[in-house]
């Protein structure tokens, strides 16, 4: 069995008792394997609870506009928080890969990697830190985070 392709059978087609397709080119084939190990992805993520996740960011964003139109001093930058929306969405497409594959694959810690910087700089925004002291942090995260995906095994 080859490492590169899971499955054992090298016959794209699901049902042996079909003909398998003819294509005009190798480009028509390309396209109709995509399209079937799309619609096998879609089939895996479709069970998955993600729903949930645009109520809790809508709810989480009237109660500080709330707060802060009744004058409690709550989270000034709270525009910063839109920046953990694509950040919560990087983990979870790093945990998808992770529960595909059963181990982080590079494409795997790209998301991480990415999600852990755009924390990182919301924190930063939210907490009204000074740009100076963590930008240099989110360079050296970033290049070592880098460095260990260039070198993590496919």
């Amino acid at each position: 069995m080859n490492e590169q392709n899971p499955n054992p059978n090298p016959n794209p087609n699901p049902n042996p008792s079909t003909p398998p397709p003819v294509y005009r080119d190798w480009r028509e084939q390309r396209r109709a394997e995509r399209w079937a190990r799309r619609e096998a992805r879609w089939q895996r993520h479709a069970g998955r609870p993600y729903g949930w996740i645009g109520g809790a960011i809508l709810i989480l964003l009237g109660l500080t506009l709330l707060l802060q139109n009744l004058g409690l001093p709550f989270l000034p930058n709270w525009w910063a928080l839109f920046i953990l929306i694509p950040a919560f969405w990087t983990f979870v497409a790093a945990w998808d890969n992770y529960q595909d594959n059963g181990r982080l694959t590079r494409g795997g810690v790209g998301s991480l990697t990415v999600g852990i910087l755009l924390t990182i700089l919301s924190f930063g925004f939210l907490l009204n830190l000074d740009a100076g002291l963590y930008w240099p942090v989110i360079l050296l995260v970033g290049g070592l985070i880098l460095l260990g995906t260039a070198l993590w095994p496919k």
